[in-house]
Formats: C-alpha cells, structure tokens, sequence
C-alpha cells in the first residue's frame, strides 16, 4: 500500500525584476500598475518598454477545516440541488 505525499511548494529565492534594456534592478512598487499593458520608463537609462499585468487570482488556500472546500458548485446546479448537497 503506497501513501501519496502532498507536495508543498516552497519559494527558495526571489529574484528582483530587471529592466530588459540595461539590466539594473528595478522595483515595480514606485510605479502605478493597471491591469493590461503598463508602460515603465526605466530610472537608470531611462528606456521605455511595456510591462504587462494579467489577471490571475493566486491559487485558493487549503481550508483548516476537515472536509471543507471539497464542495463546488457545478454548472447548471440550482439552489435546491446547492442545499441537498450542503447537507
């Protein structure tokens, strides 16, 4: 019998966000990001060049709770089916 060990992700090292023109270290922070295209002049060699921010939600977190968040929603699941379910 083989056990399945859940592997958990461990973000060793971060590395800083470079500009693509002189490859200084540059931090995003200063800056007003929008969702879509951004465009970011570079504070040493003073380029300009687009940085795009998508839309993606970080991943869910794993309920503390036994047995919750196994329950979804399905397409096409009415509110009666919902309540049966939640039971």
């Amino acid at each position: 019998m083989h056990m399945k060990k859940k592997l958990k992700e461990q973000v060793v090292q971060k590395f800083p966000y470079r500009c693509p023109y002189c490859d200084q270290p540059i931090s995003y922070d200063q800056f007003n990001l929008k969702l879509g295209e951004n465009e970011i002049q570079c504070p040493s060699c003073k380029r300009s060049y687009i940085k795009v921010v998508s839309d993606i939600s970080p991943p869910p977190q794993s309920s503390p709770i036994k047995g919750e968040g196994k329950r979804r929603s399905v397409k096409g699941e009415g509110v009666k089916l919902r309540k049966i379910r939640n039971r």
